[in-house]
C-alpha cells in the first residue's frame, strides 16, 4: 500500500504545481502584455506623429516637409497601410504639378514643355509605384483606390482609370474623391465643363492651403470661357500663405484664354468705316441660324450654340450641332446627353434613353445624363427603373446638386415605386 500512496502523492503534487503555474501565468500575463503594448505604442506614437505632421504639411502645400515626415514614418513602419497611403497621396499631388503645367504652358515654350514632360514621366513612375504598394496594403481602402485612379490618369491611361471609378462613386461627395473624378474628365479632349467645375468647387471646399484643386478649377474656368471666374480663383490662389508653384504660368494662361475685345472698324485713308452697313430695301437680314453658326474648329462655341438652340426650341438645329460634336469626339458625354435632351423634348423617349445610356457609358458620373435617364424612364412609365436610378443619384451625389423631386421619387422599403410622390411632375 505504501507505493500507491507515494504515487498518489506525486500526482497530487504535480496537479498543485500545475495550478500554481497557471495562476501565476494568468496573474503575470497582463504585465507582459502591458510591456509589449507599451513598446508597440512607443513605435506607433512616433510614426503617427510623423504622419500627422506630414499630413498637415501636405494640407498647407509644403510638399518637401511632408515628404520628409512621411519618409521618417516609413523608417519606423515601412509596410504600414497608413504610411503607404499617405506616400501614394503625396506622390499624386507632386505629379499633378507637371501634369497641369503641360496644359497651361504656351505652345511656343518648347524647351519648358520638354523639361516638364520629363518631370512628369519621373513623378508618374513614383506615383504608380506608390499606388501599387498602397493598393497591396489596403486593397479596399478608398484612399488606395483614389491613388490608383490618379496614377493611371497621370500616366494617360484613362480607360483603365475609369474602370476603377465605380469603386469610389459612393464617396463622390468627399472633396478628395470629387477632385479625382474631376481630374479624369479634365484629361479628356473635350471635358464636360459643368460637371468638372461643380466637382472642383467641392474639392476646393475641402482644401486647406494646398492649392491643387483651386489651380485645376482656375484652369477649368479659363478653358470653359469664364475668364472672370478664372481670375477670381487665381486671386484666391495668389492669397495662399505658400505660393503655388504654377501661379505665374496659370496667370499667363488665364490672360491668353480670355476673350479679346472686338477690334474697331477698319479705317480707310484716315476715314472711319461706317458703323452700320447699308441694307437694300426688301432684303431681309440674315436669320438667327446664320448668326449663331459656330466654327467647326471650336467645339465649345458649337456646344454653347446647341444649348441655346435647345432652350429656344430649335430642335433640328440643336441636333445638328450636337451631332457634329459627337462626330468629332464620340466620347463627349455632354454632347451625347444633349442629343438625348433633344430626343426627349421631341417625344422620342426610347431614343433619349439610349443616348443617355451612351453618355453614362462614357462618363458614369455625369449627373445631367444620370438625371435625364431617370426622368425619361419616369415619364415613359418605367417607374421601378426610374426609382432605382433616382436612388443611385441620391446615394452618390451630395444633396443640393440635384432637384428636390429626386429624393421624393426614391421609395422607402415599405413603399411601392409606382406612385409619384406629391409635388413631383412627369415633365421634370
Amino acid at each position: 500500500m505504501a507505493p500507491r500512496r507515494r504515487v498518489g502523492g506525486w500526482i497530487v503534487g504535480f496537479a498543485l504545481l500545475l495550478v500554481v503555474v497557471v495562476v501565476g501565468w494568468a496573474t503575470a500575463r497582463p504585465y507582459f502584455a502591458v510591456h509589449e503594448s507599451a513598446a508597440a505604442a512607443n513605435l506607433d506614437t512616433r510614426a503617427q506623429s510623423f504622419l500627422a505632421d506630414g499630413e498637415s504639411a501636405l494640407s498647407d502645400g509644403n510638399l518637401d516637409v511632408s515628404q520628409e515626415d512621411f519618409d521618417k514614418a516609413s523608417v519606423l513602419a515601412e509596410k504600414d497601410a497608413r504610411v503607404l497611403l499617405d506616400q501614394a497621396r503625396l506622390a499624386a499631388v507632386k505629379a499633378d504639378i507637371p501634369w497641369l503645367k503641360l496644359r497651361v504652358l504656351a505652345p511656343e515654350a518648347t524647351d519648358e514643355l520638354r523639361m516638364t514632360r520629363a518631370q512628369l514621366d519621373e513623378t508618374v513612375a513614383r506615383a504608380r509605384r506608390s499606388a501599387d504598394e498602397a493598393e497591396a496594403a489596403a486593397p479596399e481602402d478608398v484612399g488606395a483606390l483614389r491613388a490608383k485612379i490618379d496614377a493611371l490618369r497621370l500616366g494617360g491611361d484613362l480607360r483603365a482609370a475609369r474602370a476603377h471609378v465605380p469603386k469610389v462613386l459612393a464617396r463622390a461627395a468627399q472633396p478628395e474623391t470629387a477632385y479625382v473624378l474631376a481630374a479624369i474628365d479634365l484629361a479628356e479632349p473635350e471635358p464636360p465643363w459643368a460637371t468638372v467645375i461643380e466637382r472642383l468647387r467641392l474639392a476646393v471646399a475641402g482644401e486647406v492651403s494646398a492649392g491643387r484643386a483651386r489651380a485645376a478649377l482656375t484652369y477649368a474656368l479659363a478653358r470653359s470661357g469664364d475668364a472672370e471666374g478664372a481670375r477670381s480663383e487665381l486671386s484666391k490662389l495668389d492669397a495662399l500663405p505658400r505660393p503655388f508653384p504654377l501661379l505665374p504660368t496659370l496667370r499667363a494662361f488665364v490672360e491668353r484664354s480670355a476673350p479679346k475685345p472686338a477690334a474697331p472698324p477698319a479705317e480707310i485713308k484716315g476715314r472711319p468705316a461706317p458703323l452700320v452697313a447699308p441694307q437694300r430695301t426688301g432684303v431681309s437680314p440674315p436669320g438667327p441660324a446664320a448668326a449663331e453658326a459656330p466654327s467647326i474648329a471650336d467645339p465649345r462655341t458649337a456646344m454653347q450654340a446647341a444649348s441655346q438652340a435647345l432652350r429656344k426650341g430649335d430642335y433640328p438645329r440643336a441636333r445638328q450641332l450636337y451631332s457634329s460634336i459627337v462626330d468629332r469626339n464620340p466620347n463627349d458625354s455632354e454632347a451625347l446627353s444633349g442629343l438625348a435632351d433633344v430626343s426627349r423634348q421631341q417625344g422620342s423617349l426610347a431614343a433619349a434613353i439610349a443616348d443617355y445610356r451612351r453618355a453614362i457609358a462614357v462618363n458614369p458620373s455625369y449627373l445631367p445624363a444620370l438625371l435625364g435617364l431617370a426622368d425619361t424612364e419616369w415619364a415613359s412609365g418605367e417607374r421601378s427603373k426610374a426609382s432605382h436610378d433616382y436612388g443611385d443619384i441620391v446615394d452618390r451625389f451630395p444633396e443640393g446638386t440635384y432637384p428636390g423631386y429626386v429624393s421624393k421619387r426614391v421609395p422607402s422599403p415599405a413603399q411601392p415605386a409606382a406612385a409619384d410622390p406629391a409635388g413631383a411632375t412627369d415633365n421634370q
